[in-house]
């Protein structure tokens, strides 16, 4: 390659998501380095996350422990939070929230698991574990340590029962009902029962997901299974799925498609009935893994994780570091998303509706607030309840290291052309950086058309194909290779699909 001949390298999409992990020079082509406040939407572009909006005044000076939206059989829809050991609850309106205090005291700091099923009267409730004997919400009353069940950390429902598990004094055991009665959680004087598990000698339970026809059941090493105990059932043999891996983060299982995914020390997992399979791979590693391996045991704890089923993304919250997003669709990850989900950090992660009925992500933080994420038209954090106030977060997007092809051939920049739709952003700028050099150019503001021809909106931001523009970035300095970052700090919700460099060859080392 002669000197002064055009070169060129191009970022052709983004699926590949984010690798924060490898050395720069082993990204692939579809990968960035950074992801900060960015998402990746399902046809390869990456967007800017939406903002957050509380839905009312904190419910009390302390930390969010648990959250559950409820559909009751007849069709009606309830949300419900707990914090500082009070349960409270809001008719559902996804503009307007009202939440009322009920009578009554649950445990206060320990994180709330919620199951909806049947008590003893036929009635459609919600139960709630709290780490002490179960509680049920009927709908207009709350009834705490229901007599003769045992303490309850966790519980789900599992062919036609409701089960348990983390009595203390049974670490080893999990405690099923009678067939759809959750009230007699436990009590084998009404049918209920316990059963223990040594698959792997004494090693106790810390969670249970129900996925497929199975129960299957997490100790922080090893993950044992339940098949049966229906209604035609008289006994129950534990099998194991793995002796290998377990999860160290008990709040972080959750199941999606007959998937249950976890936190293990090894970072991301995901189960079924048959085989455990880490989601890191050595071309796309799990940006998670070395951030795990600074947690205290405390912080595992705080660890919280949400299926997001609008974007088909799994949240995992972790205590200071903020939100990472694995594409469960793309195999690929975004993220961090800082800014308001650090401050105040978000204790606690539950799906909600919006007004149509479909899903949408509900945050509680750790000062006493409940928020509504990716909220409509909204590109700010912590905005009040009636849409001022709030905190502009910036996304940052680092491309993977561009080398037109050489790395040992020192380039002179002239062109970037990047492909988006900026949405009425008006504060979108492109940087590059050649070790050498830097730059910075910012990208005019436009109000062309939505992503994704008239309007199209899915989910809560602007998706699609069409629409873009395709801006001419000029730039300057020399370098062997070249660093390009993507940084919007407006208050929309611009998407880049793709961005291609032009420089001149000068000279090798």
């Amino acid at each position: 390659m002669a000197a002064g001949d055009r070169v060129l390298d191009i970022q052709p999409r983004f699926d590949g998501g984010l690798n924060s992990v490898s050395d720069e020079a082993a990204l692939q082509e579809n990968q960035v380095r950074t992801a900060v406040n960015a998402r990746l939407t399902d046809y390869g572009a990456i967007s800017k996350r939406g903002g957050l909006r509380r839905t009312a005044a904190a419910l009390a000076a302390q930390p969010i422990t648990g959250g559950y939206t409820w559909t009751k059989d007849d069709g009606t829809v309830s949300v419900l939070a707990v914090c500082n050991g009070k349960l409270f609850t809001s008719a559902f309106n996804p503009t307007t929230w009202t939440w009322t205090e009920q009578t009554g005291t649950l445990a206060s700091g320990t994180t709330s698991y919620f199951a909806s099923f049947r008590d003893a009267g036929g009635n459609d409730v919600v139960y709630i574990a709290d780490g002490g004997p179960l509680n049920k919400w009927s709908g207009t009353t709350l009834s705490t340590n229901l007599a003769g069940t045992p303490d309850a950390a966790a519980i789900a429902v599992y062919n036609e029962r409701l089960w348990s598990c983390g009595d203390p004094d049974f670490p080893d055991s999990i405690f099923y009902s009678d067939l759809n009665n959750g009230d007699t959680l436990g009590v084998g004087a009404s049918d209920g029962g316990q059963i223990v598990i040594r698959t792997f000698g004494n090693e106790a339970i810390v969670g249970l997901a129900s996925i497929n026809t199975s129960l299957l059941i997490f100790h922080k090493r090893g993950i044992s299974r339940l098949t049966g105990y229906g209604q035609d059932d008289l006994t129950v043999a534990p099998q194991a799925v793995t002796a290998d891996i377990g999860t160290i983060a008990k709040n972080s299982i959750v199941a999606s498609q007959n998937v249950a995914y976890f936190i293990s020390e090894r970072g991301l997992y995901r189960c079924n009935e048959a085989e455990v399979a880490a989601i890191g791979t050595p071309q796309q590693p799990d940006p998670i893994l070395p951030i795990i391996r600074q947690l205290s045991s405390t912080d595992f704890d705080k660890i919280n994780c949400l299926i997001n089923r609008a974007t088909k993304e799994l949240w995992i919250t972790i205590p200071n570091f903020g939100c990472y997003q694995y594409h469960t669709v793309l195999n690929a990850w975004s993220g961090p998303w800082d800014t308001g989900y650090t401050s105040p950090d978000t204790t606690y992660l539950f799906e909600g509706l919006n007004s149509s009925g479909l899903p949408i992500a509900l945050r509680g933080d750790a000062s006493g607030y409940v928020s509504v994420c990716d909220a409509p038209g909204v590109f700010s954090d912590n905005v009040a309840s009636d849409g001022t106030g709030g905190t502009r977060y910036a996304m940052s997007v680092q491309l993977h290291r561009l080398y037109c092809g050489d790395d040992a051939l020192a380039k002179s920049l002239r062109w970037g052309y990047l492909t988006a739709q900026l949405n009425g952003s008006d504060q979108t700028r492109v940087q590059w950086s050649t070790g050498e050099s830097f730059g910075s150019y910012s990208l005019p503001p436009t109000y062309s058309s939505t992503w994704g021809g008239v309007g199209t909106t899915w989910g809560t931001g602007t998706w699609g194909g069409a629409g873009s523009v395709n801006y001419r970035v000029p730039m300057g300095g020399t370098g062997y290779y070249i660093d390009i970052t993507i940084i919007d700090s407006g208050t929309s919700q611009p998407v880049f699909s793709r961005f291609q460099l032009e420089a001149f060859a000068l000279g090798r080392r």
